[in-house]
């Protein structure tokens, strides 16, 4: 079977992947899908960094806004989506262009992370997450040998979370996937400085753009207790809406905790996804062009490129 040509657009936060797959999608007839943990909720715009409709330029999205902000969304329900999403973009004539931030999605889609999960009970999660991260530390020895802990980042609430429902309720395995992509996979690289003010500057203009209210759906709807109430953006407000904190704290706290983020993310790109290509963030498109044009050259495709 021919496999299905596809670019997937990768990267850091604020690195300007989003513009970058947009460009790309006009310019060789795709589509876009979203490989965004946070996108997949309704409500949740400024936060997520969702291209606005009215920029999108008539060029479909997928898997944007699938889930009321209280649920809960895995790698699963992203790898049994995207595909379908790629086969009918390819079915079209279309290229599929994925973009996203989210190293884990990218890496089962492409066939390079082994998908099993934990079995979870959704009352015992939601306790959970009330817990601090000492109450989880205890609970975990309490439930699993050492050998178990060794590979559990104890620091990490979800990898907590996730140790002590694997402990209790087991693992469940989903059957493995053939994977039938040629992918191209691209991420614009900018110097550190330059990537961090990038960060910076984008916080300040989400805060001006409303940020708050989405914390504040959030906050109201549970805050930590709920899957989307965790990300970077939004919980960050929650001590300002209980009075600890001030909003010129809250604002410096998200760029912090950005800035933190982007560079685990730079450490997953350049170690977990093989033949990932980094192109200069400030020549993107043309630094694209030329990859895209040796994509084609080394490898037949009939799906558009």
């Amino acid at each position: 079977m021919q496999s299905i040509p596809i670019i997937v657009i990768a990267g850091p936060t604020a690195s300007g992947k989003s513009d970058l797959a947009l460009a790309i999608a006009k310019k060789y007839n795709g589509e876009i899908v979203s490989a965004d943990s946070m996108q997949v909720y309704k409500q949740l715009d400024i936060g997520t960094a969702k291209t606005p409709v009215v920029e999108r330029d008539g060029i479909s999205h997928h898997l944007l806004d699938l889930c009321e902000p209280t649920e809960e969304f895995s790698v699963a329900n992203f790898i049994d989506l995207a595909d379908q999403a790629i086969e009918e973009i390819s079915a079209a004539g279309k290229v599929p262009v994925i973009v996203g931030g989210t190293g884990f999605y990218v890496k089962a889609l492409l066939g390079f992370q082994p998908l099993d999960y934990a079995k979870s009970n959704p009352e015992e999660v939601a306790a959970a997450n009330l817990k601090s991260i000492a109450e989880l530390q205890a609970e975990l020895k309490n439930l699993a040998d050492q050998d178990f802990i060794s590979h559990v980042d104890l620091n990490n609430r979800a990898r907590l979370v996730r140790a002590t429902q694997i402990a209790k309720n087991g693992r469940t395995e989903r059957p493995a996937r053939t994977v039938n992509y040629n992918p191209l996979v691209l991420a614009p690289d900018w110097p550190r400085e330059v990537l961090y003010d990038r960060i910076n500057r984008r916080v300040g203009l989400m805060v001006d753009q409303g940020l708050e209210a989405e914390a504040r759906l959030l906050f109201d709807l549970g805050g930590r207790t709920i899957q989307a109430g965790r990300g970077i953006g939004y919980a960050e407000f929650y001590p300002y809406f209980e009075g600890q904190a001030t909003l010129d704290e809250v604002v410096s706290q998200i760029q912090q905790n950005s800035r933190r983020y982007a560079k685990r993310q730079l450490t997953y790109w350049r170690h977990q996804i093989p033949g990932l290509q980094w192109i200069d963030g400030r020549n993107a498109l043309s630094e694209a062009d030329q990859a895209i044009a040796d994509f084609k050259a080394m490898k037949e495709t009939k799906h558009g490129l």
